[in-house]
């Protein structure tokens, strides 16, 4: 008993996990690189749908994909997106712009009114808040469909950091959410890389197999989603989580999915950089997300006794149902208080522990740092961020119940739609209409 206590209390365990993350990264850094970024298909094997602009559009253009489809709500929006693309047709007559709308906000109801509209192998779903700095992103994205069981591409994101170093209220909510997606990428690459899993394919820009997308009845039960046994799911299925279902329905019907990370593959996006309570309100709804599309990977029983991504399913779909970061580190911390190890809370054993902490919650957010060395000093409030988080997350878990599209006005936007809903043609116009009235 004494030697297994001397065991429990000796340095060779914290060494252990930090030689474990060391290794993991290790491993992220070589094996996300067996890729290679440029393939042989072309842009024009794709079409992009993307829901709902000015730079955002332009950055899609200068790819040359075969096609855009935007398909917005209401009848003035569409009116506002057709003035738009119909100065873009002349600019890229290469390429096809369609625009349509439906009369409520609801993406998955947008994605499922486009699909049956394209024509490519491939379809690049990109929200409208996302833009590809590279003109060669197309190309990087599509190198990984040189196999034939991929099935989804997922792609490297980035926030763009507004005001680096500055002590104000927006700045350290963008840069929380700068690292929000960064360590993201950290935890895609790791689990993509051992065992091919992933935990989402984020739809701010993701590349799919149009065959996936199109198969017998993807699109039925992709727009009438129910969970928790069909208990809930709102009037017309759920609305959040559309990426997580597509990811399982790739998994469930035999696909890879690839995280792809490189320079060209990189998409920029906008995040936390509005107001502090509609950032708060999309952490809430992406903690609910963990507890409502998690069990949905873990009850599928055939993949684990078939040994298929057994990292993914420990250490991404399990353990993010369980990381409360406050609950963990207050019990690192008091067990190692009160043991024989440590002389009370404030030894010097516990003071090597909190470093620990404090480097394994920073390690992964020094490329941003490196980007901008400025934001060294509010590294503090991520730190903050990770512990505030627990609070979020439990209320997550308590209220996962509820479908809500936190973080966006759908209400206003569903009342302007249905204001004029007897004038909203449903058909996708390529320039080839008459022009459509305006509802400015």
């Amino acid at each position: 008993m004494a030697s297994l206590r001397f065991l429990w209390n000796h340095p060779i365990v914290p060494l252990s996990f930090f030689a474990w993350r060391c290794c993991e990264d290790s491993i992220e850094q070589y094996m996300s690189r067996l890729t290679a970024p440029i393939g042989r298909r072309t842009p024009q094997d794709w079409t992009t749908m993307f829901i709902t602009f000015d730079e955002c559009i332009i950055s899609l253009l200068e790819n040359r994909p075969a096609a855009i489809l935007i398909v917005t709500v209401g009848a003035r929006m569409r009116a506002r997106c057709e003035a738009i693309a119909r100065a873009y047709r002349r600019d890229y007559p290469s390429t096809e712009i369609g625009v349509s709308a439906v009369l409520h906000p609801s993406k998955r109801r947008q994605v499922a009114h486009a699909v049956p509209h394209v024509r490519t192998e491939f379809t690049v779903m990109a929200d409208d808040h996302v833009f590809w700095p590279s003109r060669d992103f197309l190309p990087s994205a599509l190198a990984p469909f040189q196999d034939m069981n991929m099935g989804i591409v997922a792609t490297h994101k980035r926030v763009r950091r507004t005001t680096p170093g500055e002590w104000s209220r927006p700045s350290v909510v963008n840069l929380i959410g700068c690292f929000y997606l960064l360590r993201h990428n950290w935890e895609l690459r790791a689990s993509n890389a051992v065992d091919g899993g992933v935990f989402v394919a984020s739809s701010r820009t993701a590349v799919y197999r149009t065959r996936l997308l199109k198969a017998d009845g993807v699109m039925d039960r992709y727009c009438n989603e129910r969970f928790f046994f069909g208990l809930f799911g709102g009037k017309e299925g759920l609305g959040p989580d559309d990426d997580n279902f597509l990811t399982r329905e790739a998994y469930r019907r035999g696909w890879a999915v690839k995280f792809q990370q490189t320079e060209d593959c990189t998409i920029e996006t906008t995040l936390g950089d509005e107001s502090v309570a509609k950032f708060r309100g999309q952490l809430v709804r992406w903690a609910r997300t963990t507890f409502r599309s998690n069990p949905c990977m873990l009850v599928r029983v055939t993949d684990v006794s078939n040994w298929r991504m057994p990292f993914t399913y420990f250490a991404v779909y399990a353990a993010a149902l369980f990381n409360f970061a406050l609950l963990w580190d207050a019990a690192l911390l008091a067990s190692l208080s009160f043991s024989t190890w440590s002389d009370g809370l404030l030894s010097r054993n516990v003071g090597k522990l909190v470093l620990w902490i404090l480097w394994t919650k920073t390690i992964k957010l020094w490329p941003h740092i490196v980007r901008h060395p400025a934001d060294v000093p509010l590294l503090i409030f991520q730190v903050l961020f990770v512990y505030v988080h627990s609070f979020i997350k439990l209320w997550a878990l308590v209220t996962f119940y509820d479908c809500a599209w936190l973080g966006r006005n759908l209400e206003a936007v569903d009342a302007e739609a249905e204001e004029l809903q007897e004038y909203l043609d449903k058909r996708f116009a390529f320039g080839t209409f008459a022009d459509e009235p305006r509802f400015y």
